[in-house]
């Protein structure tokens, strides 16, 4: 073989190494692409949840808004996301030959709930502010009635157990409503705190940023089925003190009890 014939072999033989190589790199960059897609996917399906569950809250269909958080709990599950994140950062290190991450991991990160900054909220938060509405109303009731001059004093009682009744009524309905913006605070800090975070956690690299930040939103997720339920019993709480005060879902419901009634 002339000396020619041996350089063209040579850089055919180079040239292919290349095409192989460069095919290698395309497939990375694919497999990448999607897992990283998989990643954002999940904060846009949460953002679109909060806007059903957004509807689903003013209509008061607590049913739906059960539903709903099932969902976002299925979507924030740390053994779908987690090897998503590894796959992403695991590859990129190969592509462009830097160290590859540490991925070892104690899953007692993922167990607890006092991780983060969540929202949080109890019953005896309600409760509080409950009493405090009344109060108010009460003290407000003083400043603008106390000093009137009534016809006698069954006319002001009257009066009074009237407005104290509207105030509690008011009150109670206030009390549901706090637990429903609790559970749009727990999915606006996931979807638009959390999430937007872990992905840039991702895309520059940082392991350990994304996985606390996974954690956090793992024990965010976790808080919405007590949340659901502090939501579900203020809400039964003000159906029973006005059943109409729940609109539709509210003519639903009594109409059913009503049903219910006559087949006994």
């Amino acid at each position: 073989m002339s000396d020619l014939a041996k350089a063209v072999a040579k850089l055919e033989e180079e040239a292919k190494g290349i095409r192989e190589l460069r095919q290698i790199v395309e497939r990375l960059d694919t497999e990448i692409a999607a897992r990283m897609d998989e990643i954002e996917t999940i904060g846009s399906a949460l953002l679109e949840l909060h806007g059903d569950l957004d509807n689903q809250i003013a209509e008061y269909d607590y049913m739906t808004v059960e539903q709903s958080l099932s969902t976002l709990r299925g979507l924030v599950d740390m053994e779908e996301v987690l090897p998503a994140v590894d796959a992403v950062l695991l590859l990129t290190a190969l592509r462009d030959d830097t160290p590859v991450p540490d991925l070892s991991l104690p899953l007692s990160s993922f167990e607890r709930d006092d991780v983060g900054e969540h929202p949080r909220l109890t019953q005896e938060d309600l409760d509080r502010a409950f009493e405090a509405a009344l109060a108010r109303a009460d003290q407000r009731w003083e400043e603008i009635w106390g000093d009137h001059a009534w016809a006698d004093a069954d006319e002001r009682d009257s009066q009074r157990a009237d407005d104290r009744a509207e105030a509690r009524q008011d009150a109670i309905k206030d009390r549901a409503g706090r637990a429903g913006n609790h559970i749009m605070e727990l999915v606006d800090y996931i979807g638009d705190t959390l999430w937007p975070d872990l992905v840039e956690a991702v895309e520059s690299g940082d392991r350990g940023r994304a996985v606390r930040v996974l954690a956090e939103a793992c024990a965010a997720a976790r808080e919405t089925e007590p949340a659901y339920q502090l939501y579900e019993v203020n809400l039964s709480l003000q159906y029973e003190s006005s059943p109409m005060s729940l609109g539709a879902m509210g003519e639903y419901l009594s109409g059913f009890e009503t049903w219910l009634g006559s087949q006994g």
